[in-house]
């Protein structure tokens, strides 16, 4: 009876998940604000200025602001180069005249 209980909560997780119900107070760490979720752990970022969690797409710009713009930069033609590759922002050379 055991092993059905096992399987049907296994089921259950994969299929609905957390609803993160059980949340901590939001706190902020490393300029990051986030709560976590008590029963799976779960980060979930916060925004202090609106009060409210950040969407999915807000999370990524986040991340993406943080690490640094990254551009595609086209690679020179030779013999064996035929794709672009991508160049850190930080480490381009700037535009001098």
């Amino acid at each position: 009876m055991s092993i059905f209980v096992a399987i049907f909560n296994f089921l259950y997780e994969i299929f609905l998940g957390c609803r993160h119900q059980h949340l901590t107070r939001p706190f902020t760490l490393q300029q990051q604000t986030y709560m976590v979720c008590l029963d799976c752990g779960k980060q979930i970022y916060y925004s202090p200025e609106t009060m409210r969690p950040l969407t999915a797409r807000e999370v990524r710009r986040m991340s993406v602001a943080q690490a640094g713009e990254v551009r595609i930069m086209p690679a020179s033609v030779g013999v064996g180069v035929s794709a672009p590759t991508l160049v850190p922002a930080r480490s381009r050379k700037p535009n001098a005249a």
